[in-house]
């Protein structure tokens, strides 16, 4: 039997003997509106066909009806859609329809194609509401006038009407005051602060209270996070020092955005330095750190991606549309077309990244300004046939330019004449004013090497003289200061400064795990030249297990030199750091990664001799460090941090002048050299200071001589400048080839015999390149090094060191000038409807537009459209003033509403139980940077030092704020990623976890242990002042309660919490802790 007749008999006997009558709406028009309407609805019609409704379907298109009603095998969109041929099948991309779903669309016809009469087509996609310019739209005016404090409440409550739903009643003090300090500032009140606002009876206190919470500069560190992560902050990453993805010292756009929340910079003007901050403020350092927005987009590998992900989160953060889904295509869903995508590229297509130089640094490595600039100012752009970049349309370039159904006026791009000092960077006042500051330090280093140099030649000269009978003794030896094995305390000696010492079996035990260091302080002072050695056993400890030596010591918490060897799992090393000034550092040239096993006994031998330091572990050397900051008189400890150990032995001596020590890097520096030597010595220092000193004439001679070329280009006075500056740098490159030979004779006789020969050839190399250079010093010529304030990134891995040092261009397209502009007009209907919808949902847990970075037909309509209209008319009308509205928010009744359902009308549950309408305030979790905040700052820990450098994720005890800490792909915090921290990919809603994981880092990680114990002794300490006793554990329970959660205990709660304290007080006890009640009521808070 033919398989036509079977599949018409079997389609028969469905439908007769089907008594379920397919649902159009729910069965079928659903999977046309999902599947089929992007190609065949308003938008777009191809072949002529609409499916948007069924009298479209019936009506067809070019070919003719797509359905018969009651005959579905003469239908032929029923043929298509289950074909088997991937060339006739539709949809043509992504999966077929289910079988299930072709089957209802196939009882449907059968069952007569049915739909409701007034069943109304797609609209004109332009008409869309977010493709509207917003007009401010008329309060409602509520039917409870006294509850409806603001215009928001008004929409709010006119909502509550329709949708048949009763708002909750105002949260108490207590948790608006929680609520809205933890909103503005990421962190919870101070008992003071509660205190005072729950004695203020005026009826301004709220607004008092948010008027000094947006003025705190904590807000711009909270909201500043916030935005960071809608526009994608992240620190670089790559492997090792190379940069793959965003730019080193990315941390200066983070700051720009801190500072602008703080100053409450218009949103608008935000956006306009973030784009085109180089085209527009070209010289303003200051400004131009915005556009590290761009500098954070980049991908050395493929810079099609780079482009992709630039106007992709362009578009999601600023516009809230995806124009990324037209990449390959014509958009789906939204009326632009491929074409379009390419175009807004092309507004991108010259842009690179460089480097700008920051008053006092010259080294990019250390410190720089990332930003923007058009560099291929004629690059093309043409479109990627089906996305791919390896088919590019070559014969037809496109133009930059916005899509058409939101270009406001005619998309009108300037070219934009830049300033000599933009693009001669050397040109900047601060380049020059540094490299002589740089210059005039290193001619100092080299008149104190010279004079250095001068007294080991008289030394060598005097020791050649002596007879062996008159050699000195006297310092041959070391002398012993201190020597200690520990069999017993000797209380003249140590000072216990932390840590849980005690002495027993011959031996001294520290046995306190965490963070807090555990010293023992030596009561003598070292000299400034000595050696120490300590003996000891690493028995445990939790992460870091470090054991070490810290001298030059300021207090207990001030500047330091500490030498360590940790057995932490990750990486055992030693280590030499230093803080100075308040600042730590772990410099990578002063570790080595070695063995250092627990349980096995060690031997640390320090040498120290004025800023040089030598370290020998286990009798074998390891690192050989200079410290680059001056040292000063300090106490002497030995320290465990997170480590428990066993200590054997120490002793402290003298180091002789005749003590050999390695320099870094790895060079022996004994003062004892031969006659012929020490003459070198000196014939090079001085060699080296005349190139120093030739080095400040040249700077300035360049500078001259580059202004010149730019203001006054062919001039004879410009001439003259040129081979004054030639001339002087051809002396200075003379004068450091001399330099050269010396040294390289030098090494002549330094050299073993093996080497003697490689090493003459060398001396002979360099002999004829000083005498070339003498030569060059007055021939002719006219070309010089500029003086460069800023390195360009490299674009991929073939450009060279030398491109990325040439003069930038001096002008710039404008085009992304055009685009701020256009992006920032007051009539453009998205920018502010985006940037109000993000204000809302950091606020209320969600968006008015529930999908924050897509407002286009495919994203969810908003709850309240009008509300969200009127808000941003508002925005802009207040000057695009965030401070302002958030202002509106947080004084609104509906942001003071409880979030409890407790007594809540039943139909507010059965109705809007996801809370769409707001009949309370949504619950929002902490997000991770909050949870570690508040840790701190309830604990008295926290450093509220704004902006800077980005903290390294070693120094994990840092109490500085979470967003300082490096957050990239390869690097972030652990304990912030626990809690849901941000991706660096894009975050424009944070995730929201409830994991074991989360309960088990704040009750076991050390940072929660510490913090808690501080927090305890901080709640005792306040008991003690007031009138109750710090035994009082109701009074300590509730004053737990206030401090932490800012809420009064319930009686049940009350009473829980008693039953629990008292078990954690008993588990302490049964543990042997010698303090039971301190160490509950910590695991308790």
């Amino acid at each position: 039997m033919p398989l036509q007749i079977i599949s018409r008999m079997l389609m028969f006997s469905i439908a007769f003997f089907s008594e379920e009558t397919v649902d159009y709406q729910k069965q079928v028009r659903h999977v046309l509106q999902d599947r089929c309407i992007s190609c065949h609805g308003a938008l777009r019609q191809e072949g002529g066909l609409r499916l948007d409704t069924a009298a479209a379907a019936i009506k067809g298109g070019d070919s003719g009806a797509a359905i018969q009603p009651g005959k579905a095998a003469e239908s032929a969109m029923l043929d298509r859609i289950a074909a088997k041929d991937l060339s006739v099948r539709m949809p043509p991309e992504g999966e077929p329809l289910k079988p299930e779903e072709i089957s209802a669309i196939r009882l449907w016809i059968e069952q007569g194609a049915n739909a409701p009469a007034d069943e109304v087509p797609e609209s004109d996609p332009r008409e869309h509401w977010a493709f509207r310019t917003p007009v401010r739209p008329t309060v409602p005016v509520a039917q409870n006038p006294e509850w409806a404090v603001n215009p928001i409440d008004g929409f709010v409550a006119a909502m509550h009407q329709e949708k048949g739903v009763t708002a909750q009643p105002a949260a108490d003090r207590y948790t608006w005051l929680r609520r809205v300090t933890v909103d503005l500032t990421g962190l919870p009140p101070t008992y003071s602060e509660l205190d005072a606002f729950l004695n203020d009876q005026s009826p301004d206190a709220w607004e008092t209270i948010v008027d000094r919470l947006l003025a705190s500069p904590q807000y711009g560190e909270r909201w500043g996070r916030h935005w960071m992560d809608i526009w994608r902050y992240s620190d670089w990453w790559g492997l090792g020092a190379e940069v793959r993805n965003s730019q080193k010292h990315i941390w200066h756009w983070r700051d720009w955005i801190i500072e602008s929340h703080n100053a409450d910079k218009p949103y608008d003007q935000m956006l306009r330095e973030m784009l085109a901050a180089d085209e527009l403020y070209p010289n303003d350092l200051q400004t131009l750190r915005a556009s590290g927005f761009l500098a954070r987009q980049y991908f050395k590998f493929n810079r099609t991606s780079w482009l992709d992900e630039t106007v992709e989160h362009v578009s999601k953060s600023m516009l809230g549309l995806t124009f990324n889904c037209a990449k390959c295509h014509d958009h789906k869903y939204d009326p632009f077309s491929q074409r379009e995508y390419y175009q807004v590229r092309a507004i991108f297509e010259p842009y690179q990244i460089r480097t700008d130089a920051v008053v006092g640094e010259m080294d990019f490595e250390k410190n720089g300004i990332p930003r923007a600039f058009d560099c291929n100012l004629d690059a093309p752009t043409y479109v990627h046939r089906r996305g791919d970049d390896r088919n590019p349309d070559l014969e037809n370039p496109v133009t930059a330019k916005v899509p058409a159904f939101l270009e406001l006026d005619e998309f009108s791009v300037s070219p934009v004449s830049l300033p000599a000092e933009a693009w001669q960077t050397g040109l900047r006042a601060h380049v020059l004013d540094t490299l002589v500051k740089t210059s005039e330090k290193r001619i100092q280093d080299a008149r104190l090497a010279l004079e250095a140099a001068v007294g080991k030649l008289e030394e060598a000269e005097k020791r050649a003289l002596q007879k062996p009978d008159d050699a000195e003794t006297t310092d041959v030896e070391p002398q012993v200061l201190v020597q200690d094995n520990f069999a017993a305390e000797i209380p003249d000696r140590w000072e216990q400064r932390g840590g849980k010492w005690s002495y027993a079996n011959q031996k001294l035990l520290q046995s306190q795990t965490g963070t807090a260091r555990a010293a023992l302080r030596l009561k003598q002072q070292p000299p400034a030249d000595f050696q120490a050695t300590l003996h000891y056993t690493p028995t445990g400890g939790d992460i870091w297990k470090s054991v070490g030596i810290r001298f030059d010591g300021i207090g207990d918490d001030g500047d330091e030199v500490m030498i360590y060897l940790s057995s932490y799992a990750g990486g055992p090393k030693s280590q030499v750091s230093f803080r100075d000034k308040g600042n730590a550092a772990y410099p990578g040239e002063g570790a080595e990664a070695r063995p250092v096993n627990l349980n096995e006994p060690h031997e640390l031998t320090i040498r120290v001799r004025g800023n040089l330091i030598n370290v020998i572990v286990d009798a074998k050397p390891s690192v050989a460090y200079r410290l680059p900051v001056e040292r000063r008189p300090g106490n002497l400890e030995l320290i465990a941090f997170d480590a428990t150990a066993e200590f054997l032995s120490f002793t402290l001596s003298t180091l002789p002048a005749s003590q050999a020590m390695t320099d870094a890097p790895g060079k022996p520096a004994d003062s004892a050299v031969p006659v012929d030597q020490a003459q070198l010595l000196v014939s090079l220092a001085e060699k080296n200071v005349a190139a120093a000193e030739a080095e400040l004439p040249s700077l300035h001679a360049r500078a001259k001589a580059q202004r010149a070329q730019v203001e006054n280009p062919g001039q004879p006075s410009t001439v003259d400048l040129i081979a004054t500056a030639v001339k002087a740098e051809r002396t200075v490159v003379a004068l450091q080839a001399e330099a050269s030979a010396v040294q390289a004779e030098l090494s002549v006789l330094q050299a073993t015999h093996e080497k003697k020969g490689e090493a003459e050839s060398m001396l002979a190399a360099a002999r004829t390149k000083a005498d070339e250079t003498r030569k060059a010093i007055e021939a002719p010529g006219d070309s010089f090094s500029a003086l460069i304030g800023a390195l360009k990134t490299a674009e991929n891995n073939l450009e060279t060191e030398e491109s990325r040092r040439k003069p930038f261009p001096s002008s710039s397209t404008g085009r992304r000038t055009a685009l701020a502009k256009w992006m920032t007009d007051p009539r453009h209907p998205l920018p502010a409807r985006v940037a109000v919808n993000h204000l809302w949902a950091r606020h209320f847990g969600r968006g008015l537009v529930p999908t924050v970075f897509d407002f286009g037909r495919k994203g969810t309509p908003p709850s309240h459209p009008e509300l969200l209209d009127w808000l941003a008319v508002e925005f802009v009308e207040s000057g695009w003033s965030m401070k302002h509205m958030h202002r509106l928010i947080v004084l609104s009744q509906t942001y003071r509403m409880t979030s409890s359902i407790a007594n809540a009308a039943p139909q507010n549950v059965t109705s809007d139980a996801d809370n769409r309408y707001y009949w309370r305030r949504n619950p929002i979790r902490m997000e991770a940077q909050v949870v570690r905040d508040s840790l701190l700052s309830l604990a008295g820990e926290l450093d509220l030092t704004l902006v800077g450098a980005s903290i390294p994720v070693a120094e994990e005890t840092s109490r500085r704020r979470s967003l300082y800490f490096v957050h990239s792909h390869n690097e972030h915090q652990k304990f912030l990623s626990i809690f849901d921290d941000a991706s660096v990919l894009e975050c424009y809603r944070r995730a929201e976890s409830i994991v074991p994981q989360q309960a088990l880092a704040l009750e076991n990680s050390p940072l929660a242990r510490q913090m808690a114990e501080k927090i305890t002794d901080r709640i005792e300490s306040a008991q003690q002042q007031s009138s109750s006793t710090a035994s009082d554990d109701r009074d300590f329970i509730r004053q737990a309660f206030v401090t932490v959660l800012a809420a009064e205990p319930s009686e049940l709660e009350l009473a829980a919490s008693l039953d629990g304290l008292e078990q954690f007080t008993q588990i302490a006890l049964s543990t042997g802790n010698t303090d039971a009640q301190k160490r509950g009521r910590a695991n308790f808070v």
